[in-house]
């Protein structure tokens, strides 16, 4: 027994679409798209192409936030006001206040991951 897999175009819905990955703005995007759809998309981006140069694009490193509850949060924010270190009183704890709590209270998160 054979297994059939048919992609469709995201614009028309024909059959027999392929993927097309494109990046604008650093964003990447992917469509399916049927040949001849994809024939529109690259000759609408003729002129473009043709003036631009290709980027070294590099990874990007993940963001590694490590992982609190808001209990933990709320508890290295008050640790850390007591200590003098200054910081916004909402959003993301500051990566060096994160790290002077966990070593004064001997915490590896990284064994966490």
């Amino acid at each position: 027994m054979a297994i059939r897999s048919i992609v469709e175009s995201d614009l028309s819905g024909k059959p027999d679409a392929a993927t097309a990955v494109f990046g604008l703005g650093g964003t990447w995007y992917e469509v399916d798209l049927t040949p001849e759809e994809r024939k529109k998309l690259e000759q609408a981006l003729e002129p473009y192409l043709k003036v631009g140069r290709k980027a070294d694009k590099k990874p990007t490193k993940k963001q590694v936030v490590p992982e609190t509850t808001a209990e933990e949060r709320e508890e290295i924010r008050k640790w850390a006001k007591k200590k003098g270190l200054e910081f916004a009183e909402r959003g993301r704890i500051p990566k060096t206040v994160q790290k002077a709590y966990d070593e004064a209270h001997n915490i590896d998160r990284t064994k966490q991951r």
